[in-house]
């Protein structure tokens, strides 16, 4: 493999900064400034002006810019393209640039100097209108803004993302020597600041692990492609709106059709691939993770700005994994403001939707206001209210059981300033989220609401909703690489998962990790009393008729009607939409469905299910607590409980949900700990933390949680389980926001 390391790398006109910027860096990222900044970012971080990318021009009718690092094998793996697609290949040095020159390149560069080579190399690049064409990219092209805003409107660039060890060893394979910047600093560093330039440019990653071939690497970049006009479906109907991308889905929330969004397109991760991404922070993580399915014009670069937002309301460990016992390992997925895993999902979810928003409104020359409704069973609520609190003007509107959430939970909700609207229902969460989905369909309901807000987009936040659910799927994946990294197991070994379980949506995140790959034996659910689904995939019946709803020390998985199971079965069933609509038409309607033996094994060869009582659940938190030092919230116990259950004498890790901070609920705390009845009487939050950060643990109390005993009740309002009260306090709170925000 030819590695050609003689271009300069520099934007024009800054090469002294950037020289002295490689040589003190120490490191670090160096800054990269150009004169056209402003200008760039029309084309890398807004897919909407970039026509090939959102789905104006045709597919075949693209070029396709090979980009990367040198030695990446951007001109062999063009050649091995072009044949696996059949269009013309044009190499940037061998059939551009030397037959214009009528020179090489590396004399070219000798005659002019770092500086002035790279503009005549943008200028050659500003005249290339081709179609439908191969075109393998040198190295430095990307760092000419003006040439990479024109050829931007002819095509996509394709990033060959290869290792930097793997680069350093091919180039010192090749004794290479003429880098600009080498003098003062290492091949290691010239590299790393490069990677920031590739970073912000491409349209699609292609991850290059080890020995993979060229035709492997061609046959990978053609599948991306094609995944690239690939849209959203209904799990209801053949209801497909022509172009609906990633970011018309999440606006909408709950198909027109009253199904969910769900796509079964997705490009799977080879353990070369998967490889690649251990040692990267979470975000960088999730940022690899959510590329592997469609996301329209969402462009990478864009996205990427999102999650470091999203996440730097996090704790510095986003999702650590620990040691619990045995070869059971807990996935702390409660270290972001509000204490749930929750927050992993709704700290992006309003970024993403303010992103689809400003795009739409771009698009079709008018402005919408953002609105929230959701139904919470405890943490729901408390985290979207923080994230989307964080975007001013944006209504908030919650129902939560008014008796079904934890005193820490109802706290977090009751306390929350800004322009929300808190509604305690006496009613059950299932309650709660049909008002929800009623609400969504409601025509008049909605027409009223517009003539308050004549802007307002009401989305949900619910798991219901694309754009809150993709991000659960980085939960294991990011879980499974800290395994690796601790020494616990070696990539391609098997673990199992067991996820405490009520609307479906965390199970099915773990689900679709395996199916892009990650080697996970079993995926547990994990029920308490309101054990539904383990009947469910025990039998194929889901059986409302008999059972009653039971008000548990777990409230956030007490849910009886579990939304995500719709997107599984419309998966395992290959997309039959018409057996969907029937089965939840008829639980609607009957309050049971069964389905046949054929998907019922289906289901059973892909996830196997248990519950636990109240009282193991309490002894649970006892045991662990005495025999480990830590404490667990009591979801996480139900999790653990039926781990136990699954143990064998395997030796798999099995790694755990460890869904919500203990400290979210400390009466049942305290009670499992001490055997202190009062502690059940007492609502004072000072106290109970105080009584709960007494306890001699390894644990610590969450930072967040402990502000809470200061912060004064705003929010009391408590209604009956009527449509018709839950409507009229909407519409008031959204009169008051139409006198404060429009007046």
């Amino acid at each position: 493999m030819q590695c050609r390391l003689y271009y300069y790398q520099y934007p024009i006109r800054l090469l002294p900064v950037a020289i002295r910027q490689l040589s003190s860096s120490n490191g670090e990222k160096p800054k990269y400034h150009n004169s056209t900044g402003d200008q760039k970012a029309k084309w890398y971080r807004n897919g909407l002006h970039r026509p090939l990318l959102s789905g104006t021009s045709t597919f075949e009718k693209r070029n396709i810019f090979l980009m990367g690092p040198p030695g990446s094998g951007k001109t062999s793996v063009g050649r091995e393209l072009a044949r696996l697609m059949n269009k013309p290949l044009i190499d940037i040095d061998d059939n551009w640039l030397e037959p214009r020159w009528k020179t090489s390149v590396a004399s070219k560069l000798t005659e002019l100097g770092d500086e002035q080579f790279l503009e005549a190399e943008g200028r050659e690049l500003l005249a290339i209108d081709h179609q439908n064409h191969i075109i393998s990219l040198t190295g430095s092209n990307p760092l000419h803004t003006q040439s990479m805003e024109h050829l931007s409107q002819f095509g996509i660039f394709v990033y060959l993302d290869v290792s930097r060890e793997t680069i350093l060893n091919r180039c010192e394979m090749m004794k290479v020597d003429r880098i600009v910047g080498q003098r003062t600093k290492t091949l290691n560093d010239i590299l790393a600041w490069r990677e920031h330039i590739y970073e912000k440019s491409y349209d699609i990653r292609i991850i290059i692990g080890k020995d993979e071939t060229q035709n492997d690497i061609a046959k990978k970049i053609f599948n991306q492609l094609e995944q690239q006009s690939k849209f959203y479906e209904s799990t209801r109907s053949e209801y497909q709106k022509k172009n609906q991308q990633f970011l018309d889905i999440i606006q909408q929330g709950l198909a027109p059709d009253g199904g969910l969004f769900v796509t079964r397109s997705f490009s799977r991760l080879s353990l070369n691939e998967l490889q690649r991404l251990i040692g990267l922070s979470y975000p960088e993580i999730a940022l690899r993770i959510m590329e592997r399915f469609p996301l329209g014009t969402l462009h990478p670069s864009h996205l990427r700005s999102l999650l470091w937002q999203a996440y730097s309301t996090f704790n510095k460990q986003i999702l650590p994994v620990r040691h619990l016992q045995k070869n059971q390992y807990l996935m702390e997925t409660f270290h972001g403001p509000t204490a749930s895993f929750k927050d992993l999902s709704l700290q992006l979810l309003p970024h993403l939707l303010q992103a689809a928003t400003e795009l739409t409104s771009k698009d079709d020359n008018k402005s919408n206001r953002l609105g929230l409704l959701v139904a919470t069973s405890g943490d729901t609520g408390c985290a979207a209210l923080d994230a989307f609190a964080r975007l001013p003007g944006t209504p908030i509107i919650v129902l939560y059981p008014n008796t079904g959430v934890s005193i820490i939970q109802k706290l977090q909700m009751q306390t929350t300033s800004g322009d929300v609207c808190i509604l305690g229902v006496d009613a059950d969460f299932d309650f709660c989220q049909t008002m929800v989905k009623n609400l969504f369909h409601d025509k008049k309901f909605l027409f009223d609401i517009n003539q308050i807000l004549p802007d307002l987009h009401l989305l949900s936040a619910n798991s219901i909703n694309w754009g809150r659910f993709l991000p659960q799927i980085v939960f294991t994946i990011s879980s499974y690489l800290q395994l690796i990294e601790q020494g616990v197991i070696n990539l391609g070994e098997l673990v199992d998962i067991c996820i405490p379980t009520g609307n479906f949506g965390n199970i099915l995140g773990a689900f679709y990790a395996r199916q892009l790959g990650l080697p996970i034996r079993h995926l547990i659910t994990a029920s308490n009393e309101n054990n539904v689904i383990t009947d469910f995939i025990r039998t194929g019946s889901y059986d409302l008729r008999n059972r009653s709803f039971q008000k548990t020390i777990s409230p956030s998985i007490d849910i009886l009607i579990s939304s995500n199971l719709e997107r599984l079965i419309y998966l395992l069933s290959n997309g039959n939409y018409s057996m969907i609509q029937q089965l939840f038409t008829k639980l609607s309607n009957d309050r049971y469905f069964n389905i046949n033996s054929n998907l019922l094994k289906q289901i059973q060869s892909k996830i196997q299910g248990d519950w636990t009582n109240e009282n193991e659940c309490i002894e649970t938190i006892r045991k662990i607590y005495y025999e480990t030092q830590q404490l667990i919230d009591p979801h996480t116990a139900v999790a653990v409980h039926v781990a136990e259950k699954f143990l064998k004498q395997d030796n798999i890790p099995i790694l755990i949900s460890s869904t919500a901070h203990y400290g979210k609920f400390p009466q049942t705390i305290l009670k499992a700990i001490s055997n202190n009845e009062q502690s059940l009487l007492s609502n004072d939050i000072s106290t109970l933390l105080k009584d709960l950060q007494s306890l001699k643990s390894i644990s610590s109390m969450h930072h967040e949680l402990i502000k809470l005993s200061n912060k004064p009740i705003i929010h009391r309002n408590v209604v009956e389980a009527k449509k018709s009260a839950i409507i009229k306090e909407i519409k008031i709170f959204l009169e008051q926001f139409s006198k404060k925000h429009l007046s």
